[in-house]
């Protein structure tokens, strides 16, 4: 039997929602959708979002854990959008 990872992963997500500067908020950190409405509106990179959207859906918890330390240690800069990301470059 897996181990219940939920506490950690609120952890987790409570760590990178400060990262960004977001400590007042009025829900529960395993609403994933008020989650990634938050950190959309701070322009989150979307493969973040995507790994809290996964979260009790087609990601295990171990996964999502290991994703969510992983955009951490990768720091702020990890959080952001990459501005050329869909763009196209002229050679």
């Amino acid at each position: 039997m897996a181990k219940n990872l939920t506490l950690d992963i609120i952890a987790e997500l409570s760590c990178i929602l400060e990262l960004v500067g977001i400590t007042d908020y009025d829900f529960d950190l395993t609403d994933t959708f008020q989650v990634n409405r938050l950190l959309e509106r701070r322009g989150a990179d979307i493969y973040l979002l995507c790994t809290i959207g996964s979260w009790r859906d087609t990601m295990s918890d171990e996964e999502v854990l290991r994703d969510l330390r992983e955009w951490l240690r990768g720091g702020e800069q990890a959080l952001r959008v990459d501005p050329s990301f869909g763009s196209v470059r002229e050679p």
